[in-house]
């Protein structure tokens, strides 16, 4: 008698030897032992695995942080840079940088609630496995048991109907059990094979998209970066510096955008120095009475 005979519904065959049903038994523990093995490898690697995408996405994380302090300490300099151009690449720089940030930041946030949480489920699959593999085990030797009980009870109590009825009976509910069992526990964990082949394609596929969409957008948002930086025209910042290194010297008199002091024409000063000293502040400073009359 064999299992698969067993499992097909057929009528129990009663004829059966203790060797056939143990026979029986040996291949629903190689059975069981394949399945322990498939939750196995699971359990081995599927919190491997999770913990590793957990600390890559700790790892973006900390990349994402240092991204916004960096646009930080940018965007700090292009409020105080004054070369027009150069402030302005430097702010379209900072924003584009910052977006790419937020980018980041919606990365992790996948790959912590989505990829992280398709792994980690496995723990209380594989346990939920375990237990149905364990309690198909017992029942199936449950059956063994109440067949030799079966075989003894005929065998030393032939003339007792009663008692081999019993006995005959408690087998047919353990056989029954067992068959049960084993029915269920095979769509049980061809549905747990099925589903973990589904769940890495799936988890793994959406991995490699996240990645990719952060990617394609991320290289956007540096070419435009780049064309901020690369756009600073160097000449007019260099003509704006040059044209603030001039100084504008305060108007002296009435005679407007020229020097006029005591009657003297402005042609007699070839510099705003023989007037006196200028301090720190660009302010002209007088020279004492005795310099200043012998300059005149």
């Amino acid at each position: 008698m064999n299992r698969t005979q067993r499992d097909s519904n057929k009528p129990l065959n009663r004829a059966g030897s203790l060797p056939d049903l143990k026979m029986s038994l040996k291949a629903t523990e190689h059975q069981t032992k394949v399945v322990e093995q498939r939750i196995a490898v699971v359990e081995k690697h599927f919190p491997e695995i999770a913990t590793q995408l957990q600390r890559y996405a700790v790892g973006t994380g900390k990349l994402r942080n240092r991204g916004d302090e960096l646009y930080k300490a940018i965007a700090s300099y292009a409020d105080e840079e004054m070369a027009p151009s150069t402030k302005q690449g430097l702010r379209n720089f900072a924003e584009y940088f910052a977006a790419i940030q937020d980018h980041r930041d919606l990365e992790v946030h996948r790959l912590e609630d989505k990829l992280v949480e398709g792994f980690s489920i496995y723990e209380t699959k594989c346990k939920q496995a375990r237990n149905d593999v364990k309690n198909s085990s017992q029942l199936c030797t449950k059956e063994v048991k109440s067949f030799e009980n079966l075989e003894k009870t005929q065998s030393k109590a032939a003339s007792n109907r009663s008692r081999i009825a019993k006995a005959q009976a408690e087998f047919q509910k353990a056989s029954g059990e067992a068959n049960r069992s084993l029915r269920v526990l095979r769509e049980q964990m061809g549905e747990f094979e099925s589903q973990k082949i589904r769940e890495v394609k799936k988890i793994l596929s959406n991995f490699v998209i996240t990645e990719m969409e952060f990617l394609a957008r991320s290289l956007e948002l540096y070419s435009h970066a780049y064309q901020s930086i690369t756009g600073i025209k160097e000449d007019e910042d260099l003509e704006h510096f040059n044209k603030s290194m001039i100084f504008q010297p305060p108007s002296w008199g009435s005679a407007p955008g020229g020097l006029s002091y005591m009657g003297k024409n402005t042609e007699n000063y070839t510099s705003t120095r023989s007037l006196g000293n200028i301090n720190n502040n660009g302010v002209l400073e007088e020279e004492d009475e005795h310099d200043l009359n012998q300059t005149l």
